[in-house]
């Protein structure tokens, strides 16, 4: 509603959605270094997120919200990268605090965060149960995925109960809306 967009704005500190500024993400080079910055050089390669505006040529960021970028990423890589882990590693490390045996589902597991999430899940040694298209099951078992269900129907539940021998899963993570939700919480583990 235009109500909460304009609480939102107000939250952020604009007055006028035309001061919006596009961008939230980035990696580039450090031009200037602010005082007190000590892990920062000009000419360092950087990833970068709670960077607003950084669609434009230069961005300020908070050094708290910066990390050398590695030799092996581009920089359209790199700049790919920040939302998508930060948003799986919250939910599943910081907020259900993943453990090794866990079984986690995934829903939508070939998206950005989807993808982020099977791997934060694999290093933490969970067993991954995965939803997404059937037209991405051949990559999601490429990356060691071995149990993968459609996305876009309810099915999944009933796969899991049976998968799990009745059991279900530990954690989920969870994009899909309406009846998915509850579905979802029918298949958790006790």
């Amino acid at each position: 509603s235009d109500v909460y967009k304009r609480q939102y704005l107000q939250q952020m500190g604009i007055s006028d959605a035309s001061a919006l500024l596009f961008g939230w993400e980035c990696a580039g080079i450090v031009t200037a270094v602010g005082a007190g910055v000590t892990d920062l050089n000009i000419g360092d390669a950087v990833i970068a997120v709670a960077a607003p505006g950084c669609f434009g040529s230069f961005v300020t960021v908070a050094a708290e919200f910066v990390i050398a970028k590695p030799d092996f990423l581009s920089f359209t890589e790199a700049a790919t990268i920040p939302t998508t882990f930060l948003t799986a590693y919250y939910g599943l490390y910081h907020l259900a605090q993943i453990q090794a045996g866990d079984r986690v589902l995934i829903h939508a597991a070939a998206g950005g965060v989807g993808l982020a999430a099977v791997q934060l899940a694999q290093l933490a040694g969970a067993e991954v149960y995965a939803t997404a298209s059937p037209s991405k099951w051949r990559y999601l078992q490429s990356i060691g995925v071995q149990q993968v269900m459609n996305s876009r129907t309810l099915d999944f539940a009933e796969q899991i109960k049976t998968r799990t021998q009745g059991t279900g899963v530990d954690l989920i993570l969870n994009s899909l809306n309406g009846e998915f939700i509850g579905k979802n919480l029918e298949i958790l583990a006790k």
